[in-house]
């Protein structure tokens, strides 16, 4: 009997099932180099190990700079979890300042309300978990890595890797407590990246997929900066895939509906996007340029010195705002020397687009993700920080690493590549890079060896000396001995001059200063300060307040009078000012004038003593006189 051949045969094995949403899914990629598991944890492992080598001396370090504006004297993060629905509801620093503009990043506050909630106060924690998130973030860099340059040798994603984690100028970032939102914005970036490749690159369920908005909308909940990552997300399969155009641009239309869902809520919770007070040169020093060409000049000098940091990391600042950075013009050579920098890596970008080349990827990267914090399209709140570089350094080390492959020869799309010459390079740099992080972190102990390290490194910024000037101040108040007391006051009068000298009218250091001689007891030389500080800014209220308290004090009561109310002018719901008009009045035994200021200042504020205790005696001195 023949066969039926016309019997359908067995199927040994079955087709694997499309997942659900993914309407053009790809074939299972088999990197070539995919690491065994045992490998692969050893060396996540290892980089949580070396992170923790690296910043681990931070975890004993106090608050430093502006820690305290998201952790101690922010009032929604001190109510612990039961602040987190205030912290969505408001700005960035409101809990801080009341100012709810510029900022909208809940997720950071709320990372630091939890700590708070469980662990109180402690620096230590919010240290640790700044290293925690830290080496979380080089866990989860690596396995994106691997998954972008998949046809590599895992050499090439691990040493990328460890140019990024290394790197100095992250001290700024891994070591400030204020930080933190660089650190997450960046990690929740990498993990939406990493979850998009898995979906799209290798099959995994629908899940994953959903996974990557939600850690982008994170990201841009921690810090708005990095709503750049909408582009580098593409930019990634436009490079590393062979995706075409079309399935590029329907795979990023999600991330862009992100950036619009954020500022929908963004605008809607903050009363301004922009900063309520007007910019000043203290703040960004492009202020003190000219508008136009000397403006643009001094930017583009600026975006060169942040290349520079990246190849040279030696002399790191917390500071750099005026006059570090000085004014230039277009004729000037830092101005030039950074053009040509930029316009060699801009040609070197796009004479490799078309190839899909890993260096021009690492270059545009780098463009793309400093865009926001140039100050060339926006004005910013600074003229340059290193925390700027957090995100866009990754840029660097990619472009860095194939660079050093390319120059050593190192056939890095094979199974055993020769690595000796790399090892030995890479070896040196990662180790240079790892011994000046390690020394850098010590300078944000505290303020204190923060703060002198800036004049070390920054002097020419009146920021950098003033900030000093104040620790010499504080520390001298907390010293008994009358003579360490003096040389510590000495100390700061030099500080503060230094900081008027380069900026005059630096409101902030003639206060300061001003409260220097206050706390000398030398009033006269105190109420100079207060009077240029008040020439310079006629809204620095809290000189008045001073200015009038030596004159009160001195008993010349008319002058005392005359400056609470000049202040009254520029702060006229300051109930303590009027409380103080109040008491002047009463000591001229003005009873009436003393009840009518009580009164006002107590409409403003019930609960302000002084206002409460002269209104009593002079109620109680006018019956007296009636009887």
């Amino acid at each position: 009997m023949k066969p039926d051949n016309n019997k359908k045969k067995p199927i040994a094995n079955h087709p694997a099932k499309k997942h659900a949403g993914n309407t053009t899914p790809q074939k299972k990629a088999e990197p070539k180099f995919a690491l065994p598991n045992a490998k692969k944890w050893a060396i996540l492992i290892g980089l949580a190990i070396f992170t923790f080598i690296l910043y681990g001396n931070t975890i004993s370090h106090d608050y430093a700079l502006d820690d305290d504006i998201i952790t101690r004297r922010n009032a929604f993060v001190q109510e612990g979890t039961g602040g987190i629905g205030h912290i969505f509801s408001k700005g960035f620093l409101y809990g801080f300042n009341h100012a709810n503009d510029q900022s909208y990043r809940p997720v950071t506050l709320t990372s630091i309300a939890i700590e708070k909630q469980f662990f109180g106060n402690d620096p230590h924690v919010h240290h640790f978990f700044n290293v925690f998130w830290y080496a979380l973030t080089a866990i989860f860099l690596f396995l994106t890595l691997t998954k972008i340059f998949r046809r590599y040798n895992f050499i090439v994603p691990l040493l990328i890797t460890l140019l990024y984690i290394a790197h100095p100028v992250h001290t700024e970032v891994v070591a400030n407590i204020k930080s933190r939102d660089e650190i997450l914005s960046f990690f929740f970036c990498i993990a939406a990246l990493y979850f998009s490749l898995d979906y799209y690159l290798f099959n995994k369920p629908k899940y994953y997929q959903v996974f990557s908005w939600v850690f982008f909308f994170l990201a841009v909940l921690s810090k708005e900066t990095v709503l750049m990552y909408a582009i580098i997300i593409p930019m990634v399969y436009f490079f590393f895939t062979d995706f075409k155009l079309s399935k590029i641009a329907f795979l990023a239309a999600p991330f862009f509906a992100i950036v619009a869902l954020y500022m929908i809520i963004r605008g809607h919770v903050l009363d301004s996007i922009t900063f309520n007070e007007q910019m000043e040169v203290i703040n960004n020093t492009l202020m003190a340029a000219k508008p136009g060409a000397e403006r643009l000049a001094t930017t583009i000098f600026i975006l060169g010195k942040y290349v520079w940091l990246l190849f040279v990391p030696v002399t790191l600042s917390w500071d750099y705002s005026f006059n570090q950075i000085p004014i230039v013009s277009f004729g000037s050579w830092q101005a030039l020397v950074s053009i040509l920098v930029y316009a060699a890596m801009g040609g070197y970008a796009l004479y490799g687009l078309k190839k899909k080349d890993p260096i021009s990827f690492g270059i545009l990267y780098f463009i793309i993700t400093m865009a926001l914090v140039s100050n060339l399209f926006v004005k910013i709140g600074s003229s340059m920080g290193e925390r700027f570089l957090y995100t866009s350094s990754l840029g660097f080390a990619i472009a860095t690493g194939f660079l050093l492959i390319r120059a050593l020869k190192i056939k890095a799309d094979t199974l055993r590549p020769n690595l000796t010459a790399l090892y030995a390079v890479a070896g040196i740099i990662i180790l240079l890079f790892s011994v000046k992080t390690i020394a850098r972190n010590t300078d944000w102990k505290n303020n204190y060896t923060l703060f002198e390290s800036g004049i070390t490194t920054s002097p020419n910024s009146a920021r950098a000396r003033q900030s000093m000037a104040i620790t010499y101040t504080d520390t001298a108040n907390k010293i008994m001995d009358p003579v360490e007391k003096a040389k510590f006051f000495a100390k700061a009068i030099v500080e503060y001059n230094a900081a008027l000298k380069i900026l005059p009218s630096y409101s902030e250091a003639l206060y300061n200063k001003g409260w220097n001689y206050y706390s000398m007891q030398n009033f006269d030389s105190a109420a100079v300060a207060f009077q240029k500080c008040i020439q310079v800014d006629p809204r620095y209220t809290n000189a008045y307040d001073d200015l009038g308290v030596i004159y009160f004090n001195k008993k010349d009561f008319p002058k005392a009078i005359s400056v609470f109310e000049t202040a009254t002018m520029y702060s006229p719901n300051d109930a303590q000012m009027y409380a103080n008009i109040g008491a002047a009045f009463f000591n001229m035994n003005r009873l009436d004038s003393c009840i009518y200021y009580s009164q006002k200042a107590l409409t403003l504020d019930p609960n302000l003593k002084n206002a409460a205790s002269n209104l009593a005696k002079a109620q109680n001195a006018l019956r007296t006189a009636k009887h």
